[in-house]
C-alpha cells in the first residue's frame, strides 16, 4: 500500500484542506500545531515546489491566526520564534522529501520513516533556535512527547483524509474485504 500523488484537481483540493486545517488547528492548538505531520504529507503528495509553497502558506496562516486572533505578543523575540518555526517547517519538508526520495516509494513504512525524521529535525531545529531566543524548557521529554502524540494524530487523520479524497482508501478497503482481490 502506498500514498500517491494524485491529479491536479485532487492536489488543489488537498492543499485547500491543509490550508483550512492550518487555520482551524491554529485556533484550537496554537503553539503545538503539527508542522511535521503536514510537511511530511505535503512532501508525499505534491510536487516539491507546490509542497513548499503550501508549507509556506500553512505557516503564514498559523502566524496570522496567532498574531491577529490569539494575541501573540508582538515583540522581536516572538517574531523571531515565528520565523524560526517557518524556517524549521521548510527544513522539515526538505527532510521528509529527502527520506521519501531515498527510499523511492510512498509506502506506509517509508511515510512513517519520513514523518519520524521530519519530526526529529523539526524539534531539533526548534531547540537550536530556543537556545538563542529562549524557551529551552519547552523541550522537556514530557512536552516533546505530548507534541509528538499531537503530530501523530494529525498525521494519521490527514493521511486518511487524503486517501478519501484521492479515492484510494475505499480501493484498499475493498481489496482487503474481497477474498478474491
Amino acid at each position: 500500500m502506498q500514498l500517491r500523488q494524485s491529479s491536479s484537481s485532487v492536489q488543489n483540493i488537498w492543499a485547500g484542506v491543509l490550508a483550512s486545517s492550518s487555520v482551524l488547528g491554529s485556533l484550537a492548538l496554537a503553539c503545538i500545531f503539527p508542522f511535521a505531520a503536514i510537511a511530511t504529507l505535503l512532501a508525499a503528495t505534491l510536487p516539491f515546489r507546490k509542497a513548499a509553497v503550501w508549507m509556506g502558506a500553512v505557516w503564514f496562516a498559523n502566524q496570522l491566526v496567532g498574531y491577529l486572533i490569539l494575541g501573540y505578543p508582538q515583540t522581536a523575540n516572538s517574531f523571531g520564534h515565528g520565523l524560526a518555526m517557518g524556517a524549521t517547517a521548510m527544513a522539515t519538508l526538505f527532510v521528509a522529501k529527502t527520506v521519501l526520495d531515498m527510499r523511492s516509494d510512498r509506502s506506509f513504512v517509508t511515510l512513517g520513516l519520513a514523518f519520524v525524521a521530519g519530526f526529529a529535525a523539526y524539534e531539533a531545529l526548534l531547540l537550536l533556535a530556543a537556545t538563542f531566543l529562549g524557551g529551552v524548557q519547552n523541550f522537556m521529554p514530557s512536552i516533546v512527547w505530548m507534541v509528538a502524540q499531537n503530530d501523530i494524530l494529525w498525521f494519521a487523520g490527514l493521511a486518511i483524509l487524503y486517501m478519501v479524497l484521492d479515492g484510494t482508501l475505499f480501493e484498499r478497503i475493498g481489496k482487503h474485504a474481497n477474498p478474491l482481490g
